[in-house]
């Protein structure tokens, strides 16, 4: 298996977090409050760090233990701030948007994250997303992963305001979307044509949106409105900055069962 060229800084750095919001010149790349971010996760560089993959091609189907650093300059981040949570988010898709993972790394001391059994499951191109935060200030960071093999890719609609998945059927219930509007993302969780009556907790929220533009794969982490745990919705507020076609990936906890699910929203001019 192919291995990158990987830096190894004589010196490495511990950065201390912090709790102080960002600057009001700072837009945050790839999420931020309210969705009002930037999109993120286009290079493997941003905001003074740099994505250090330890390898970048897969055998297809085979489970292997990944790992990464995140570089300031030419040191080694070890110290991060918990966001949703979690010191770090991975996301893992397929570059057609046909393929999905949501993981949540271990850190060592040493500053090198370890995804256990991470399995790219056809050929393609794949692009791994970080989410972190540094001192404070949230950053995403992407590069192209890469599995071998002759493969199709998946069509996609337009626009899709349905999806069933374990049981579940989700509607997205928003009309039309604008570039630069505020919109409210509300998804609607049924089962056997009953609303759901419990959403569970899922990072601390009530569910988990990142939204991808198709294209060029700018990343938008959106985080849920205040919603009742007792009702079978979610919302979640979101901008989107460009025109063009995106893909939702949604993950809730309706009845406490961990579900994914993704819709297509086309964002006009």
């Amino acid at each position: 298996m192919g291995r990158t060229d990987r830096r190894q800084p004589p010196e490495r750095v511990r950065m201390e977090g912090h709790d102080h919001s960002l600057l009001p010149d700072e837009t945050p790349q790839g999420y931020g409050p309210a969705g009002h971010a930037v999109p993120g996760g286009l290079a493997l560089a941003a905001n003074g760090l740099r994505f250090v993959p330890a390898e970048t091609r897969f055998e297809p189907t085979v489970e292997t233990d990944w790992e990464f650093q995140i570089a300031n300059d030419d040191t080694i981040v070890t110290s991060f701030d918990r966001a949703h949570g979690e010191s770090s988010h991975l996301i893992v898709v397929r570059r057609d948007l046909s393929r999905f993972q949501h993981r949540h790394p271990s850190l060592s001391n040493d500053g090198t994250w370890n995804v256990q059994d991470l399995e790219l499951p056809d050929p393609g191109v794949y692009r791994a997303f970080v989410d972190v935060v540094v001192d404070g200030h949230p950053t995403t960071l992407g590069y192209d992963l890469f599995a071998p093999g002759e493969f199709d890719v998946a069509p996609r609609p337009t626009s899709s305001r349905m999806a069933h998945a374990d049981g579940y059927d989700v509607r997205l219930l928003v009309d039309d979307v604008s570039v630069d509007d505020s919109v409210q993302l509300e998804f609607e969780f049924r089962r056997d044509a009953e609303l759901v009556s419990h959403l569970g907790e899922y990072l601390g929220a009530r569910g988990h949106l990142v939204a991808l533009r198709e294209g060029d794969l700018g990343y938008l982490h959106v985080h849920p409105m205040e919603t009742d745990l007792e009702e079978g919705r979610v919302s979640f507020g979101a901008r989107f900055p460009t025109p063009g076609r995106y893909r939702l990936f949604l993950q809730a906890r309706p009845d406490d069962h961990l579900v994914t699910t993704h819709f297509d929203v086309q964002v006009n001019e």
